[in-house]
């Protein structure tokens, strides 16, 4: 595989990865924006903004991205 694919595949597959979390991470924002506003009594908060099965996608996507970029690049050298 050619360096520019598998970078560009680890990078893709890291994002993947990191996508839950950042979502998460924007959720608690919005969540405490709402809250500091003056005009809001209360807030209605979810447990989970993001279904299991699409973080376990996200993470699994990702993975399986990262290794097809690093195996393919081994077996390329040898």
């Amino acid at each position: 595989m050619k360096a520019p694919v598998a970078v560009a595949l680890i990078i893709v597959g890291g994002i993947l990865i990191l996508a839950p979390a950042i979502s998460d991470h924007l959720a608690r924002a919005q969540v405490v924006a709402l809250m500091a506003a003056r005009n809001v009594p209360d807030v209605s908060l979810h447990p989970d903004p993001m279904s299991s099965a699409y973080r376990f996608g996200c993470w699994l996507a990702g993975g399986v991205m990262i290794a097809v970029a690093v195996f393919t690049s081994r077996n390329a050298k040898q």
